[in-house]
């Protein structure tokens, strides 16, 4: 396994986590709109990047300008 298939497993495993913390937290609506971008990720239409620990739907890595 690739160093970047690591990347990828963390990013779906923190994403799952984040929308099960929000519906637990009675958030449906942002955890189904976490889902939407999961669904995209994993489809490959999008990145996920995590700035501070929150996600970032990107469509190009280079769009975070730290």
């Amino acid at each position: 396994m690739g160093e970047h298939e690591n990347v990828s497993d963390f990013v779906a495993y923190k994403m799952r986590s984040i929308i099960e913390a929000l519906a637990k937290a009675n958030r449906i609506d942002y955890a189904n709109a976490m889902q939407d971008a999961l669904d995209a990720y994993l489809l490959g239409a999008v990145r996920i990047g995590f700035i501070d620990g929150m996600p970032y739907v990107l469509e190009d890595i280079e769009d975070i300008n730290l």
